[in-house]
């Protein structure tokens, strides 16, 4: 899946979600317009225009507090997702009932916060209030799942994949799915039906398809760790599945993943965090780092990242936010590193030119790329590029561990943090096409454009005992792990920089030299 991997990283997380959104909307209006579904795409239409402007003008207040603009495209998605629970009309009340839906949505990211982040997706928490408060005052604007159709399954779920690989939630998404079914089907077989047909009726005719893709993976009331995200995830899908009444509430997909995010705020308490920009540095060649001291404590383990956000900063096509593996900068201080190509995006050239005193937010920070608890267990840890920022912390922070680095570089020039790196106990191992010069004494070059087999046996005879970390290139990371299992690491673990594809890399001669003078300087 090379080639997907590749498209995708051409495009942020956020608009991936708003173009498959868009996707199933068209495909609704569509079947709509053929007359395959009872819908109108005028209806539809209108609707979407009620629900996100509704959600547009309630973030504002959020904005505000966070000092920053409103995140647009957040809101569109909360809008398209809206549209396509409550049924569209384009009578008077209907359309003011899905503004209010969208209107409760965009408040609830403004009252229900803890941390400069919100609490619950705002679509569940807006459709959860229109079902207690707006359809019983207006008669109108109750979430009824019609996206919830065997007609629009197929598209659902395809989009909903694009989703989940581009977001690397596919494990959450499935822990909720295999929750609901395993409550649902049983139920439907004992009231009579084929255990076949309840499979399809629940997948088809349910909107476990539409929740799982879309709305238990939104990213902002995730728990940092995988195994908290999948639990929750088990849990909304129980409590989706489970019939029950309890005054106003009843069994509905919006209730189950608003008791989800109230419980990964009570197990998590995530929060995000302001950081002041103190400084910039060079760690290596076409390499540029930002120093940040967070204005609270930010609680990170070795390995992990962080989403950063640039707030008034105007974002490009890959949207205002970006993941970064952080980087220990001194007492009470982070950085994060990226690659600097010919051409950066307007977000690199946003957080290059923040000048010192800038304040930017770590919107969540998570990761379970973490070194074994066990500090006896031996690893190796592949880096590509700026691939090797996460391993930074974790070197540092190692001890005594049996650590190999080995880093796959594109050219001749050093790997970043060569100096940091230089100062540590670590066995380094550089793979480059080109002879990589005044490197430390003890670390070890191979010639080559790529990790091969015959390299790593050479510098670990006890490879099979290793845990394996890949961080790099989603195509980096494809090729490093097959070469890994080659050689009988049965344990990889990979953390995929999407963003950073194979590109061709031109360096004048003055760049070269200033890399060698650089790299000379670490000895």
């Amino acid at each position: 899946m090379g080639w997907l991997d590749a498209l995708l990283s051409r495009v942020g997380p956020y608009r991936t979600g708003t173009l498959a959104l868009v996707a199933v909307h068209a495909a609704a209006a569509l079947a709509g317009y053929l007359g395959m579904l009872d819908l109108d795409p005028v209806a539809l239409a209108a609707t979407l225009g009620a629900t996100t402007l509704g959600t547009l003008l309630t973030s504002l207040p959020g904005a505000l507090v966070d000092g920053g603009r409103v995140h647009v495209e957040s809101s569109l998605i909360t809008g398209l997702i809206l549209a396509l629970l409550v049924w569209p009309a384009l009578t008077v009340d209907g359309l003011v009932g899905a503004g209010l839906v969208g209107a409760a949505a965009g408040l609830s990211k403004v009252l229900v916060r803890w941390g400069g982040r919100h609490l619950l997706n705002p679509a569940a928490a807006g459709a959860l209030v229109a079902g207690l408060v707006v359809a019983p005052v207006l008669g109108s604007g109750a979430p009824v799942w019609w996206v919830g159709t065997p007609l629009l399954a197929p598209v659902v779920l395809v989009a909903g994949a694009f989703v989940l690989r581009r977001t690397a939630t596919g494990a959450v998404a499935l822990a909720y799915l295999v929750a609901y079914l395993a409550v649902t089907v049983p139920r439907l077989v004992q009231s009579g039906q084929e255990p076949l047909a309840a499979l399809v009726t629940t997948l088809g005719s349910h909107p476990a398809l539409f929740v799982a893709g879309f709305m238990v993976v939104e990213p902002l009331t995730q728990a940092p760790r995988r195994w908290a995200r999948v639990a929750v995830a088990l849990l909304a899908g129980a409590v989706a599945g489970v019939p029950f009444v309890l005054g106003p509430l009843s069994t509905s997909p919006e209730l189950a993943v608003v008791v989800a995010n109230l419980v990964t705020a009570l197990v998590a308490a995530p929060r995000a965090v302001r950081l002041t920009v103190v400084g910039h540095d060079t760690p290596g060649p076409d390499t540029h780092e930002v120093l940040l001291r967070p204005q609270r404590a930010l609680r990170w383990q070795p390995g992990q990242w962080a989403e950063i956000d640039v707030g008034r900063a105007r974002p490009d096509g890959r949207g205002r936010r970006r993941v970064f593996s952080l980087v220990p900068a001194g007492r009470d201080a982070v950085a994060v590193a990226f690659g600097v190509r010919d051409r950066p995006s307007a977000f690199k050239r946003a957080l290059m030119g923040a000048p010192v005193g800038t304040t930017v937010r770590a919107t969540t920070v998570g990761g379970d790329f973490l070194l074994p608890d066990d500090p006896q267990r031996p690893v190796v840890l592949v880096a590509g590029g700026i691939g090797i920022t996460p391993f930074i912390s974790q070197i540092e922070h190692a001890g005594p561990r049996d650590i190999v680095l080995v880093v796959v570089c594109a050219t001749g020039m050093p790997p970043p943090y060569l100096r940091r790196l230089a100062r540590t106990r670590v066995r380094v191992v550089v793979v480059s096409p080109e002879p990589v010069p005044a490197l430390p004494p003890r670390w070890t070059q191979h010639r080559g454009t790529r990790l091969t087999p015959a390299v790593l046996r050479a510098a670990m005879p006890d490879l099979p005992k290793r845990v394996a970390y890949v961080a790099g290139s989603p195509d980096l990371v494809r090729r490093a792990r097959a070469v890994l299992r080659e050689v009988g690491v049965r344990k990889v673990r990979t953390d995929t920089f999407v963003g950073y594809g194979r590109r061709p890399v031109h360096r004048s001669a003055r760049a070269q030299e200033r890399a060698r003078v650089e790299a000379g300087a670490a000895r």
